[in-house]
């Protein structure tokens, strides 16, 4: 039975591979960029059992005139936000099952879904939208102070802008108008309090809370995330209400299917969604919930993709250990060299691994963001 990948996360075709074998599927990766994967498929023997065809992924007519000539196709599997939409505009296009096109639509969409969540009294702020291109000082100088300026379709922290007091505005905009923007300009309220990022999958409208992720930040005004560790162990009542909290998240935003990775802070007055992606958190969050649960929770892509209830919603689930993921930057922009001092890794208690993104000679363009 063929199944589709397009594209992948940074890390997890181990898993895939796995979870193929185990439900006896062919799973076969598109992707543009085979090098965004070095880390696995320098392992090739772990991923053999994935076919890897290279294609123009920014095509979607060329990824449609592929399935075309594809017999027997079972599903395709979408991981991240970069081809979300056209994942899904493919599997309505084939007739294969996916996530809620509402839903991801909502998602996808930070004014949409600021103002979802504030008509079902989920946010005290409602979705206020800006054309990026014409905004003015007035336009903001308008806007309560703290707020958050942010691409509307945006992902990996690229275009946020934090506009603390007044005397920030000019910068801003300076900034803005010289970004490349994905969507319109998202404004919304600077939420005071840590953040959090809460792992679920969600089948028929049905959610299961898999664990709570939390966050290492860097001071402001950068939201390049630093480090994670799952999970987190909040007391009884608290986490009861979590639970609660985001299942009516996802059903305001219909996310009734597939994996979500809900970003929120927990500020003085309760809990407050920074964004809610359709897909399984990115980085090595999916590697932790694996080793942390004991459990493969790839086998749920492919459950999903072939239009089944993934096992993973009714499995036993029980925490075997904790992990942490710090994430390292370049210091500044250039050529990627390598990493020193990764030879004393085994000298440290804990068993630290590296997971290198990276190939050397890469040039590194960005340090602010993923």
């Amino acid at each position: 039975m063929p199944v589709i990948a397009l594209e992948w996360l940074t890390y997890g075709l181990g898993r895939l591979a796995d979870a193929a074998t185990e439900r006896g599927v062919n799973v076969t990766l598109l992707t543009g960029d085979a090098s965004a994967y070095r880390h696995e498929l320098a392992d090739r023997k772990r991923v053999s059992d994935i076919n890897i065809v290279k294609i123009d992924t920014s095509n979607d007519e060329a990824i449609a005139s592929y399935l075309r000539n594809l017999p027997d196709l079972e599903g395709l599997i979408s991981t991240t936000d970069t081809w979300s939409l056209t994942a899904l505009g493919l599997c309505q296009k084939f007739g294969l099952a996916s996530q809620n096109s509402a839903g991801v639509s909502i998602a996808r969409d930070k004014v949409k879904l600021r103002s979802r969540l504030f008509e079902h009294g989920l946010s005290v702020a409602n979705g206020i939208e800006l054309d990026p291109t014409a905004v003015t000082r007035g336009d903001l100088a308008s806007i309560p102070f703290p707020f958050i300026v942010k691409d509307s379709a945006g992902t990996g922290s690229r275009n946020v802008w934090t506009v603390l007091v007044v005397q920030d505005i000019d910068a801003t905009i300076d900034e803005l108008h010289g970004a490349a923007f994905r969507g319109a300009l998202a404004v919304e309220p600077y939420f005071c309090g840590p953040l959090y990022s809460a792992e679920t999958i969600s089948y028929a409208g049905e959610t299961r809370v898999l664990g709570v992720n939390s966050r290492i930040m860097p001071p402001p005004p950068s939201f390049r995330e630093d480090g994670c560790a799952f999970p987190i162990q909040f007391p009884d009542r608290h986490y009861d209400s979590l639970c609660r909290w985001i299942t009516e998240v996802l059903q305001a935003v219909e996310l009734t299917d597939g994996f979500a990775h809900t970003e929120f802070i927990v500020t003085r007055d309760g809990f407050e969604v920074v964004e809610v992606n359709p897909r399984l958190g990115g980085g090595l969050i999916g590697e932790t919930i694996c080793r942390s649960l004991s459990v493969n929770i790839f086998e749920a892509f492919i459950d999903f993709a072939l239009g089944n209830r993934p096992r993973l919603m009714d499995a036993p689930l029980a925490v075997h250990d904790a992990y942490a993921e710090i994430v390292l930057y370049a210091a500044e922009t250039g050529i990627f060299r390598g990493i020193d001092g990764s030879e004393l890794l085994p000298l440290h208690p804990g068993a630290p691994e590296l997971y290198q993104a990276r190939e050397i000679g890469a040039p590194i363009v960005s340090i602010n963001d993923h």
